[in-house]
């Protein structure tokens, strides 16, 4: 058996998986916005192209995931930083799964939780409230993004570099981050992905400052009865956001192979 058979029938699972529950219901959703449009073929997408509060939405969510994720890199990135570099051995593990043991407890139970807490420091449902369940929600991501990078960065380069005088500072800004900046930044849009459409953290904490894209599409389909523009607004935002995902982590890999 070659490799590329072996491979191919390893991974055989996964993409039957991906067929069945992923690429059929998006082909069926892209179906069904086609044809089921009122006002003819495809209406349902000019509808939805036409209307300039749902540009406001996509907008407002893009720009709330794209902070949500830079913020919860830079927190995750001196803790990641610290566990592959500066933690002994021994104590390593035990700081990764404290820091990601919060991701393992039900999305919405954290966000219950985080909800009574705010309240009792009189931070309401809004903006703030939202941002923070965000970042609490992802930061456990960032932090393995962040340890993969640091871990995989040759500490032969670091060093050499402390031997030629440089201090920790120094070698973590020279030699660390241009080698690990690339895969925090893989995180991070893999983060921006993830908060882009969330629904819970912004249903329970954002009050009137969280009607997002997830809010949007949930109306729509489950209680505006407009699947046909539910599923239009699903497709142009999956053709959407993988063409932005295809070229960010290109440009990613290609400064990765220049590291």
């Amino acid at each position: 058996m070659t490799g590329s058979l072996a491979a191919l029938l390893l991974a055989t699972p996964m993409i039957l998986f991906l067929l069945a529950f992923f690429y059929a219901p998006l082909a069926y959703a892209v179906a069904y916005s086609v044809e089921a449009g009122g006002g003819g073929l495809l209406s349902a997408y000019i509808e939805v192209l036409t209307r300039p509060e749902y540009y406001g939405v996509v907008a407002a969510s893009a720009v709330n995931a794209l902070i949500a994720a830079g913020i919860s890199t830079l927190l995750a990135a001196p803790a990641a930083y610290y566990a592959t570099n500066m933690a002994s051995p021994r104590m390593r593990p035990l700081i990764l799964v404290v820091l990601v043991a919060p991701f393992w407890v039900d999305v919405l139970l954290r966000s219950l939780s985080l909800k009574a807490i705010l309240y009792l420091v009189d931070v309401r449902e809004g903006y703030l409230a939202m941002m923070l369940g965000l970042v609490y929600e992802y930061l456990p991501i960032a932090v393995i993004t962040g340890y993969v990078a640091f871990s995989g960065a040759p500490q032969r380069l670091v060093e050499a570099a402390r031997t030629l005088g440089a201090t920790p500072l120094q070698a973590l800004i020279s030699v660390l981050l241009p080698i690990a900046a690339p895969w925090l930044a893989a995180g991070a849009v893999i983060i921006f992905l993830m908060a882009l459409t969330d629904y819970v953290v912004p249903g329970l904490l954002g009050g009137t400052q969280g009607f997002t894209v997830g809010t949007l599409l949930y109306y729509l389909i489950l209680s505006g009865d407009r699947w046909d523009l539910g599923s239009a607004l699903t497709s142009l935002l999956t053709i959407a956001t993988v063409a932005g995902t295809a070229v960010a982590f290109k440009r990613i890999y290609e400064v990765a192979a220049r590291a």
